[in-house]
């Protein structure tokens, strides 16, 4: 016992201060992050948060979570708006105004002034991938920064890292296609890479750094230093469900359904419901960000049609009283759910979801198929990811497959084929078997980065050299101008000696004559 109390000490006095930045507004992004600022504090390091969500337990003595949650505010409408469109360069656009737009609010939030004036010292800085200007924290702290993201990042971050993209076999997290593309599909991905190139980094670097000045002045780095000088990327991803990307050491994939607690007794009301379900249950929730109240009326009567109509009961996560609605006696409506805890009961036989990639980690971990509808961002490539790996069927709305019929068909073939059951099961059996856990790995590496205030060994060399070296242009261009030239002065030396062989003929002739 006194050997672990002074242990325990030890750790503490040898603990670092950690600063973490997490500024989206969605519960799927900032619970994904729980575990590791949970294990970061239980190591003896003194944790301080920027979150929309805190977690608010009071057991992380070494954990100090600043609530931002008046910015859920400003990103409802945002996202509302971002749903409706569905050209991919004014979607890019949108998030990006939208990424913006909540930058600004943070920044100018009175925690985070009072954060900036309390003379904190940080040994490493972790901020949200999504939002690099934020990265100018570990200028004002002089220490390491590393970058986190509970899904895939996009190109301009994969750029930063050094990590290769490509429009075919690593399409950009906006890219609605993943695999079996037909040229329609390789074009648009081509030229939406080419239009980024063009246009959207130089954007993307602007709007950023003006947010950065704007608080902090003239004289701060830009946004594509700040970037140059991260020591780490920690991306939510794994191979075995998102396919492979060629990246450098100091890209780290802690995907790994990390984010999984410990089972937690049901309400009373809702075990009885599902126990008594004999027949089966079908899950429908679509998320924290799209909500089934907002829902336009077309779509929501396709959904209690469908569902109304099935041979199952039906557990729908329905975000307000439901007296005035007249739905099916098979569906039951609740607020709030436990979907941990839903997905894990024997009676869930399908899931039906946005497709946030929390969602599908949950339902791969309980191994419960799915019927994915998607909505937004992200959600579409995570469907075709799911279909691709036949863990479950996916619903586009935007091309119109969205009806009661293919839904019911939807919801009943994912049931009642065993082969949809059987992939989910060994798909999850592959991401599960890892010689570590993501989180486990996020804080060996975070902790790495420490000891060695960086980890600029690490960096890809392809930072380093232009990119007309990188791409061998100049190379290129010797060779062809080196050929050219062998050739004019071929064809040169071959008329010369033509010349000379008929000046010659000539005179033999002429001889003759």
């Amino acid at each position: 016992m006194l050997f672990l109390y002074f242990f325990t000490l030890v750790t503490i006095s040898n603990g670092s201060s950690i600063l973490g930045i997490i500024p989206t507004p969605s519960f799927s992004h900032q619970n994904a992050f729980w575990p590791i600022w949970k294990e970061l504090s239980l190591r003896g390091h003194s944790v301080t948060v920027v979150t929309t969500d805190p977690m608010n337990n009071p057991e992380l003595k070494n954990l100090t979570e600043i609530s931002i949650r008046e910015t859920y505010d400003i990103w409802a409408p945002l996202f509302e708006n971002m749903k409706a469109t569905k050209n991919l360069v004014t979607s890019n656009r949108d998030v990006q105004i939208e990424i913006r737009t909540v930058s600004k609010f943070i920044l100018s939030h009175r925690a985070m002034a009072t954060l900036m004036k309390n003379d904190s010292v940080f040994d490493l800085v972790m901020v949200e991938a999504h939002y690099p200007e934020f990265l100018i924290f570990g200028e004002i702290y002089r220490c390491p920064t590393v970058m986190l993201s509970s899904l895939d990042v996009t190109n301009e971050i994969h750029v930063a890292m050094g990590n290769t993209i490509h429009p075919i076999t690593n399409p950009d997290l906006f890219m609605p296609k993943y695999r079996d593309m037909d040229f329609k599909d390789r074009l648009t991905g081509f030229m939406y890479v080419c239009f980024e190139w063009l246009f959207g980094f130089p954007r993307y670097m602007s709007d950023r750094n003006k947010v950065i000045r704007e608080f902090f002045g003239d004289d701060v780095p830009d946004v594509s230093q700040l970037l140059d000088r991260v020591a780490m990327l920690f991306v939510n991803v794994h191979p075995a469900l998102h396919g492979i990307r060629l990246t450098g050491p100091n890209t780290v994939q802690f995907g790994g359904m990390n984010h999984m607690r410990d089972p937690q007794p049901l309400p009373k009301d809702l075990q009885t419901f599902l126990d008594t379900s004999k027949e089966g249950v079908v899950y429908f929730s679509l998320g924290t960000n799209v909500l089934s109240k907002d829902l336009k009326s077309e779509e929501f009567n396709i959904f209690m049609q469908a569902l109304g109509e099935l041979p199952y009961k039906v557990l729908w996560k329905y975000e307000l009283d439901d007296g005035n609605l007249h739905k099916p006696e098979n569906i039951k409506f609740v607020k709030w759910l436990p979907q941990q805890d839903v997905l894990r009961h024997p009676n869930i036989k399908a899931f039906v979801t946005q497709g946030g990639l929390q969602s599908i980690e949950e339902a791969m971990y309980c191994r419960v198929p799915m019927v994915i509808i998607p909505f937004a961002v992200d959600q579409e490539q995570n469907a075709r990811k799911a279909a691709y790996k036949q863990i479950g069927r996916a619903i586009y709305r935007g091309s119109g497959e969205l009806s009661k019929n293919a839904l019911k068909k939807a919801i009943k073939e994912v049931i009642e084929d065993p082969s949809y059951r059987k992939n989910i099961e060994s798909l999850a059996e592959i991401i599960l078997d890892e010689p570590m856990t993501g989180v486990e790995k996020v804080i060996w590496w975070s902790e790495y980065v420490i000891r060695h205030k960086g980890a600029k060994h690490l960096r890809n060399q392809n930072l380093d050299v232009p990119l007309y070296q990188y791409l061998m242009l100049d190379i290129l261009a010797f060779v062809i101008v080196t050929l050219i030239i062998f050739s004019l002065f071929m064809v040169i030396v071959y008329k010369i000696i033509k010349c000379f062989f008929s000046i010659a003929i000539g005179c033999v002739k002429l001889k003759k004559e």
